[in-house]
């Protein structure tokens, strides 16, 4: 297989290399099996009888009725024949000098003769006989000053008018004839050969070119939900590289990257815990030496400070613990979770209140889930004493929303709410704030499972939490 896997740039090169042999291909088979266009070829003396009895009838009857008349002589010649007051044309900007045409209209002069003010023959498409010019070479030379150029004769032989023609004929009322082949259907030049071809072409080259676009560009996908994998879960599974061709190179520097995230990680983290769970062991001695000291105020003010460090750290280890990233996912109803949260505050003697659902399944760590919820209303409680809890379902995400009415949090310290250990609130009392891990910790659990968390201040004051997590 290694021996036929080809790079990008000879794919593109035989995309289209094949595009254009295919479109070749098209078009020979549409010039070859397609009928050819009809080429009509008038006889000039018809066309001067015809046009001289259709100019009579027209000019003798009434100028409301000639229409009606030039539409009735469309239909029995099998031309395209209308009158108007005015011209409807302007005139072409190059008049025939010389052949067919000017033969022809010379022929009309004659035989409409004074009944008409002037009569002109004009080429549409261009003309039927060389007129001469810079690119015309006649051989040999200067026979073509031989050719009669005046109108036809009575014993000359009838010539033939090929191509497309305009004949104008101004009436003695300075109103306007005006004849010409009999025009095709209005949808006719799409289905000429040349239309069928162009179409032909656009299609077979778009659907060429978005193949190979997705052919060539699918890698690029698995590596984009790889790259979003890892930013939710550094446990992620490692990207298959047999199948990223000319980008396995891209995979396997996605995948080193991977490996040196999650060492670098696991070893802070590791280290985390192994400090604070020393530390706990030398505060669980230092709390039993305090047992033996007699009861006194310095006594007193070293077991306060001594159990909230052993918090600290519990909080901590519970920080850099990875269960909550362990935990199996399973069906739970948030809403009944909500609600379960909201009632223990409540019965603590907060002021809670839950808006939403009683019943909302979704597909969560519920642990976790809990335990994110928990610190986000807790926050509230103790910032901005009281907390509105509202759940509702936008689409695949289920939308959680904590709002309070304390003081808010400026636009500019928001990120900072969220670091661990940084507390906003500065005088470091416990009975005001935690240690500054709850926001940290819930924003963690919700990231493992692929959600957001987001604060802001609304405009009637307070802190407003919104949390999105998908649904399934």
């Amino acid at each position: 297989m290694r021996i036929f896997r080809v790079g990008l740039s000879t794919r593109i090169a035989l995309t289209m290399l094949t595009a254009l042999l295919l479109l070749q291909g098209l078009n020979a088979v549409t010039f070859f099996f397609l009928p050819p266009p009809t080429q009509t070829i008038y006889s000039a003396r018809w066309l001067i009888s015809e046009t001289s009895e259709a100019t009579k009838k027209i000019f003798d009857v009434e100028t409301t009725h000639r229409k009606e008349v030039a539409k009735a002589l469309s239909n029995e010649l099998h031309l395209f024949i209308s009158w108007d007051e005015i011209r409807m044309e302007p005139p072409s900007p190059e008049r025939v000098a010389s052949g067919f045409f000017m033969r022809l209209e010379r022929s009309l002069r004659e035989s409409l003769g004074g009944s008409i003010r002037s009569v002109s023959v004009e080429p549409r498409g261009g003309p039927p006989f060389p007129r001469g010019g810079e690119n015309t070479q006649f051989v040999p030379a200067g026979f073509e000053q031989h050719l009669p150029t005046g109108a036809l004769t009575t014993n000359e032989p009838d010539i033939p008018i090929i191509g497309d023609f305009s004949i104008l004929v101004q009436g003695p009322d300075g109103s306007w004839l005006h004849i010409e082949p009999r025009r095709p259907p209005r949808l006719g030049p799409l289905f000429s050969p040349p239309m069928i071809t162009a179409a032909a072409a656009i299609l077979l080259i778009s659907f060429l070119s978005i193949w190979t676009a997705k052919r060539t560009l699918s890698p690029i996908d698995d590596l984009v939900g790889a790259a979003q994998r890892l930013g939710i879960d550094r446990n992620a599974t490692p990207v298959d590289t047999r199948k990223l061709g000319d980008f396995a190179v891209v995979g396997r520097a996605l995948n080193e990257m991977q490996n040196r995230i999650k060492n670098f990680v696991d070893e802070r983290t590791h280290m985390l815990a192994a400090i604070s769970h020393d530390l706990r062991t030398s505060l669980t001695r230092l709390r039993l030496t305090m047992e033996e000291l007699d009861d006194s105020a310095s006594r007193n003010a070293l077991v306060h400070n001594v159990e909230e460090m052993e918090q600290m750290l519990s909080a901590t280890l519970a920080f850099a613990s990875d269960d909550s990233k362990r935990e199996k996912t399973e069906r739970v109803d948030l809403g009944a979770l909500l609600i379960t949260i909201c009632d223990s505050f409540s019965d603590a003697g907060a002021c809670v209140d839950y808006q939403g659902p009683d019943h909302l399944l979704t597909v969560c760590q519920p642990l976790a889930t809990k335990r994110a919820f928990m610190n986000i209303v807790d926050n509230a409680v103790k910032y901005g004493m009281s907390a509105r809890v509202g759940l509702q379902l936008i689409g695949e995400h289920v939308v959680v929303t904590v709002k309070d009415h304390g003081p808010g949090i400026p636009d500019d310290l928001i990120e900072a709410a969220f670091q661990p250990f940084h507390r906003l609130e500065q005088s470091r009392n416990r009975e005001t704030g935690g240690v500054g891990l709850g926001l940290a910790i819930a924003r963690d659990i919700v990231s493992a499972q692929g959600g957001t968390i987001a604060l802001s201040s609304p405009h009637d004051g307070g802190l407003l939490a919104t949390v999105r997590l998908p649904r399934s």
